[in-house]
Order: structure tokens, then C-alpha cells, then sequence
């Protein structure tokens, strides 16, 4: 990949995040390996022990191989048990020892950037894939046929919560004519994605990720990027050129929309060729979107909106209110 100072840039604003994941994953690695240790013997060196605890006087009274099966199984595991541990151990010490190439992609000119972030994460995942093998299998739940391509690849769309919130940071180098950005399936968890845009984009190709939890990010020098890097939850940001929209959607700015979104610079000229198969009039329509968004109301619509906005009844009938309440004490978080 090209040398780029905003690669660097990047990278090193993620850092921590990024050694944060790939220190737990060594860390992993060293509680595998000590349970193979712990655990881990050979048949033929359990048997010979119990017969040797046993003493002469059990020689033809007592089954010794039965014996050491009885006692044996929390001190030592199958063959096969033995091995898909290691190719799990194998899988997490290969990616904890990649470096920024495992967190940084080219997307090559013409090419589809959702897609490149998928595989990405798809590789990533073969991490939090073999450490679920590694518990599927010490508990006695594994299944070859179901389980194993985990170490191959193991897509977001079959990360947990958990491992959501502690994916690493992508960045990704792409043209700014392949610049659509499909990508709010992955705005989830923590998960950082930095886009290094090469030459011209539209003015506000990200202004359709805005949503209330999700830090949006366009800065053409980095600024930014440190709040970006800090907030805890799901971001996306783009380093653009100087002829797009530069702005800030911080979720932690407050209760309203345009507490939380801020414009340092818009385009001195309307829009007018297309990029990336994006006609002039749908960019000038994305920018009048970011606008909006920024606008604050005024005294009297604010009020009018509060007005507007009253509590439903309760409801009269004792169906109805057992029916609130069951919905109210409820669940539904890992409903989705």
C-alpha cells in the first residue's frame, strides 16, 4: 500500500484499541496453552499410572484401564479434543501476531468497499471463532461439521455483543468515486472504521450514517479524530479532500440532534458533475440533509414539538393494563 500520511495518522490515533484487542488475544493464547498443559496426557501414561497406584494385589481383580477412564477425564483429554484445541490456539496466535495488515485495507479503485469491510471483519473474526471452539470443545459441546469453518472465516453478522464491543478499529483506503458507504450493519458494539479517501468525493458521503449512537466523523486534516478515537461505542469517520463537507456527529453532545452535530466547513459551490455515479442534484440534495439536521429550531417550533409530543393514556381496561405492563418488564435486548 502506498505510503499516505493520513494512514499513519490513523493508525496511530487507533492504536490503543487496536493493541488493546491484540494483547487480549495473546493473553488467550497463554490460558490455551495452559490448559493444554494442565490437561493434556497421554492414554498410555494415565493407564500407567493407575496401574502403579493400584499395586500388584489389583493385577487381575480391578480394571485398571476402566479405572483410569473413571477418574481420569478432568486431567486429561482425547486425542481429537487435544487437536482441535491447537488448530483454535494455531488461529488466535496467527492473528495476534499480524500487524497493521490485518487492520488496514486497500480497496482497490473500482472496487466495493462494503464488501472489502465485510471480509475484513470476516478475518478478524476467525478470533473471537476459535476462542467459542476452544469453549465449545473444553465443555464437550463441539461439533466439527457445525463449528470448524469458524476458524476459516467468521462474519459479524455472527458476532455476539460481547465480541462486538471489543472488535478493533478498521481503517480502509478508498477511491472517493467508490465512496458508498453501505455501511451502518457494521455501526454496532465499538467498531471504528476510519476511511482514508483518495481523490475527489462527494461533499457528505457519510450524512446517512448519522443516527443517535453512531459518532460520524468528515475531517480533512484529522480533527477529530481523538474524540472520535475516545468514544465509547460504534463511529465511522472519513478523511476527505478540501472541496467536501467537514462535520461532527457526537452522540455524548446532548439530547438533540443539533446539540450533537456540528459543521466546520460546506462547499463554496453547489454540486454539479457526477462522482461516482452520484448526480450533482443527489449531492446538493445531501447537503441540504446535513443542513437540516444542523438546524436548531426556533422558540416557537420547539414548543409547538413538545406540544405536540403528549404521553398515550393509560389504558381503562385491566386487559390493557397487564398488557403495558408485560411489555414494560420485558426483555427484548437480544431480540434482532
Amino acid at each position: 500500500m502506498p505510503s499516505d500520511e493520513r494512514v499513519e495518522l490513523a493508525l496511530r490515533v487507533l492504536a490503543g484499541q487496536r493493541e488493546a484487542f491484540q494483547s487480549a488475544l495473546g493473553t488467550t493464547v497463554e490460558q490455551v496453552q495452559t490448559f493444554l498443559s494442565d490437561h493434556q496426557g497421554s492414554a498410555n501414561g494415565k493407564l500407567n499410572r493407575v496401574v502403579a497406584e493400584l499395586g500388584p494385589f489389583a493385577a487381575g481383580r480391578i480394571d485398571a484401564e476402566r479405572m483410569a477412564h473413571l477418574f481420569g477425564d478432568s486431567l486429561s483429554l482425547d486425542t481429537l479434543t487435544v487437536e482441535t484445541i491447537q488448530q483454535a490456539r494455531a488461529t488466535m496466535t496467527e492473528l495476534a501476531q499480524r500487524n497493521h495488515d490485518l487492520f488496514l485495507i486497500d480497496v482497490a479503485p473500482g472496487g466495493d468497499l462494503r464488501t472489502a469491510i465485510g471480509k475484513a471483519l470476516e478475518e478478524i473474526g476467525r478470533a473471537f471463532g476459535a476462542v467459542r471452539i476452544f469453549e465449545l470443545t473444553r465443555s464437550g459441546s463441539y461439533h466439527g461439521n457445525e463449528h470448524a469453518r469458524s476458524l476459516g472465516s467468521f462474519p459479524f453478522v455472527k458476532w455476539s455483543k460481547g465480541e462486538r464491543r471489543l472488535a478493533p478499529p478498521l481503517v480502509a483506503v478508498v477511491d472517493g468515486a467508490d465512496l458508498r458507504p453501505g455501511l451502518s450493519e457494521y455501526m454496532d458494539g465499538s467498531q471504528k472504521i476510519v476511511l482514508i479517501v483518495r481523490g475527489a468525493c462527494t461533499p457528505v458521503p457519510l450524512v446517512r450514517l448519522i443516527t443517535p449512537g453512531t459518532f460520524v466523523l468528515q475531517t480533512h486534516d484529522g480533527a477529530g479524530l481523538d474524540r472520535f478515537a475516545a468514544f465509547d461505542g460504534p463511529g465511522i469517520a472519513a478523511l476527505v479532500p478540501g472541496t467536501a463537507a467537514r462535520f461532527m456527529h457526537d452522540p455524548s453532545g446532548g439530547p438533540d440532534l443539533w446539540d450533537r452535530l456540528t459543521i466546520s466547513n460546506l462547499p463554496e459551490k453547489e454540486p454539479r458533475g457526477t462522482i461516482g455515479g452520484m448526480s450533482g442534484a443527489q449531492q446538493a440534495e445531501e447537503l441540504r440533509q446535513l443542513k437540516a439536521l444542523a438546524a436548531r429550531p426556533t422558540a416557537g417550533a420547539a414548543a409547538a414539538a413538545g406540544a405536540a409530543v403528549a404521553p398515550s393514556p393509560a389504558p381503562s381496561d385491566p386487559v390493557g393494563k397487564l398488557a403495558t405492563w408485560l411489555l414494560n418488564q420485558a426483555d427484548l435486548s437480544d431480540i434482532g
